[in-house]
C-alpha cells in the first residue's frame, strides 16, 4: 500500500506511479512520461521448496546476482524489494498446523511440558492465521494488519502487535523457526539447537541469515477483550490537550494492559485484563474530552481477538500508493514516571505538529511481559517502555529528489530530537528512519557485534544483504542499495 520502497527513491523517473490522491490524474501516463521499473527486482523465483532456495544460492554464488527476499512486502526500508536483485517470492508456500503439546526438536526430555502451538509456512499471512486461530479456539498474538506475513520480517525483527503489553512481542512468542542457510542446509533453530541462530533470528531482522521456512508460535486461549474507539474532531486549540491526557494516561493504562494506536484525532486500544466497568472507567478522562470535542466514544466487550480484527482492524488498512516514509523511537515508561519527563515528552509531541506532522504512536512494548533480556537479539531498549512513537511524512508521487532530500531532512532533525529525548534507547527497525545514522546501536544496542558474527559464520560468502541490514557495508551502499543510498543528505546523486 506504501509503495516508496518500489519506487527508486533516489530518481524521480524510475517508478510507476499514478497520482495517489487523484489516480485519474493523466499526468502520470501523459507528456512523454514512462512507466519504470523502480527499485522492484526484474525476475522472481516463486518458492514452493527447498530446492527452489538452493538454486537461487547456487545463482548468486555463481554469476554474483544478488538476492532478495519477498513474502508481503510490508517493508518501510525496500529490503524485499532490491532493484536488480533475483527475488525468492514465499507467498505461494503455505500451510498452517496445531499442536496442543508441541516440544521443539530436540529438547524431548522426561519433565518437559509440551506447548499450545500454531506452526506456519513462509508465506502465510495473519489474515489466514487470524482466521484458523479462531477455528481453533485460541489466540495468536501478532500484526496489525492481515496482510503481514507471519514467519518474514515481522517476527525476525522484533513483531509488536497491540497485545504484546501483556503476552509480548513475536520473538518472545517464537519457539522453533526451520531456516535454509546459504550453504543448502535446512538447519532447526531452537532452545536446544542452532542455538545462536535461535537468537539472531528473534530480533536480527529478515532476509539476513538465510530463508525461514516455518515458524512455531505459542498460543494463547481464546480471551475476550476489552475494546476503546475514542474519536474526537481535532482543531489547533484542543489537539494539545488530547496528547496531554494521552501522556498523563499511559503508565496507569499500561498497568491495566490497554495496547493500541494513538493519532491526534482518535484512539484504539485493547486489554484482556479488565471488565467493563472497569474499562469504562479507565477510559472517562479522554472520552469525557472527545464528547465535548463533538466526538464518538465506543467501549465494549468482545469475545475473541477475531472479533476485534474482524470489526475494527480489517476496516482501516492503509490508503494504497502513498509514498510513505516512517520513522519510529521507542519511548521508555521511566519518561512517564516524573512530571518533567511527561513535559519533554509533550514538548516533543508538540514540536512533531509544528512542523506539520502528525505523531503515530503504536502503544506495543512488552511493558507487563515478563522476559530474559538475553533471550532475543532485539534492542534491549524494547523492554519497560510503553511507546514506540512514529512521525512519518510523505512526498508526491512525482516528487523531485530535492523535495525527497527536504521530507528525509525534517525526518533526521525529528530523528535527533528523539534520540535527544531518550538517550540511550533504541528504536523499532522494522519501522524507523531507513536513514538513521548510528542505525546498529539504534536498533540492536550492544547486541550488533554478536549479531555480525553469527551473520558471518552461517552466511560468509554475504549472498543475503539488504538495507542497514546486519553485515551491510557503507562503502559499497551506493553501488549495492543506489535508490536508498543515494538520497543520504550531502551525497551526491
Amino acid at each position: 500500500m506504501n509503495n516508496q520502497d518500489e519506487m527508486c527513491a533516489s530518481n524521480s523517473t524510475d517508478q510507476c506511479l499514478l497520482d495517489n490522491l487523484n489516480p485519474s490524474d493523466p499526468a502520470a501516463w501523459t507528456n512523454g512520461n514512462s512507466c519504470n521499473q523502480g527499485s522492484i527486482s526484474s525476475f522472481y523465483i516463486p518458492v514452493h521448496e527447498i530446492e527452489d532456495i538452493t538454486t537461487a544460492f547456487n545463482f548468486s554464488r555463481e554469476t554474483g546476482v544478488r538476492l532478495s527476499i519477498k513474502n508481503s512486502g510490508h517493508d518501510y526500508l525496500g529490503r524485499s524489494s532490491l532493484k536488480g536483485s533475483l527475488a525468492l517470492w514465499m507467498r505461494n508456500w503455505g500451510g498452517i498446523s496445531r499442536d496442543l503439546s508441541f516440544i521443539p526438536e530436540g529438547c524431548g526430555v522426561s519433565g518437559i511440558e509440551g506447548m499450545d502451538t500454531i506452526t506456519t509456512g513462509p508465506g502465510v499471512n495473519f489474515d489466514e492465521v487470524y482466521q484458523f486461530a479462531e477455528e481453533e479456539g485460541v489466540t495468536f498474538i501478532g500484526a496489525y494488519a492481515g496482510t503481514v506475513g507471519v514467519s518474514g520480517g515481522w517476527v525476525q525483527g522484533g513483531g509488536h502487535s497491540v497485545l504484546s503489553p501483556v503476552y509480548g512481542l513475536g520473538i518472545d512468542r517464537v519457539v522453533q523457526l526451520k531456516i535454509v542457510t546459504t550453504d543448502g542446509v535446512l538447519r532447526v533453530a531452537n532452545a536446544c539447537q542452532n542455538q545462536d541462530l535461535f537468537w539472531a533470528l528473534r530480533g536480527g531482522g529478515g532476509g539476513t541469515f538465510g530463508v525461514v521456512v516455518e515458524a512455531t508460535h505459542r498460543v494463547e486461549k481464546k480471551m475476550s477483550l476489552l475494546v476503546a474507539e475514542i474519536k474526537y474532531v481535532p482543531t489547533k486549540a484542543n489537539v494539545r490537550e488530547w496528547l496531554e491526557i494521552l501522556v498523563n494516561n499511559s503508565l496507569r493504562w499500561g498497568s491495566e494492559g490497554w495496547g493500541g494506536h494513538y493519532l491526534a484525532n482518535n484512539l484504539i486500544s485493547v486489554t484482556p485484563l479488565l471488565d467493563l466497568k472497569t474499562a469504562q472507567a479507565s477510559m472517562d478522562q479522554v472520552s469525557t474530552f472527545a464528547l465535548e470535542n463533538n466526538g464518538t466514544v465506543v467501549v465494549e466487550e468482545l469475545d475473541s481477538w477475531y472479533a476485534f480484527y474482524r470489526k475494527y482492524v480489517t476496516v482501516n488498512e492503509a490508503a494504497v500508493g502513498g509514498p510513505h516514509i516512517l520513522a519510529s523511537r521507542i519511548v521508555p515508561a521511566s519518561l512517564f514516571r516524573t512530571e518533567e519527563g511527561m513535559k519533554k515528552l509533550l514538548r516533543f509531541l508538540y514540536h512533531i505538529l509544528d512542523v506539520g506532522l502528525s505523531p503515530y504512536i503504536p502503544v506495543t512494548a512488552p511493558y507487563l511481559y515478563d522476559w530474559d533480556p538475553a533471550s532475543t537479539s532485539a534492542t534491549p531498549a524494547w523492554r519497560d517502555s510503553l511507546w514506540t512513537l512514529g512521525f512519518a511524512a510523505n512526498w508526491k508521487w512525482n516528487s523531485t529528489v530535492a523535495e525527497r532530500r527536504t521530507v528525509i531532512d525534517l525526518l533526521h532533525n525529528l530523528t535527533a530530537k528523539s534520540e535527544e529525548l531518550t538517550p540511550g534507547g533504541g528504536a523499532y527497525h522494522n519501522e524507523a528512519n531507513p536513514w538513521t545514522k548510528d542505525w546498529k546501536q539504534a536498533w540492536w544496542g550492544n547486541n550488533y557485534e554478536r549479531l555480525l558474527e553469527i551473520k558471518k559464520k552461517y552466511d560468509p560468502e554475504g549472498l543475503l544483504g539488504c538495507w542497514k541490514c546486519v553485515g551491510f557495508e557503507e562503502e559499497s551502499a551506493n553501488r549495492d542499495f543506489p535508490c536508498f543510498a543515494r538520497l543520504r543528505v550531502g551525497d551526491a546523486i
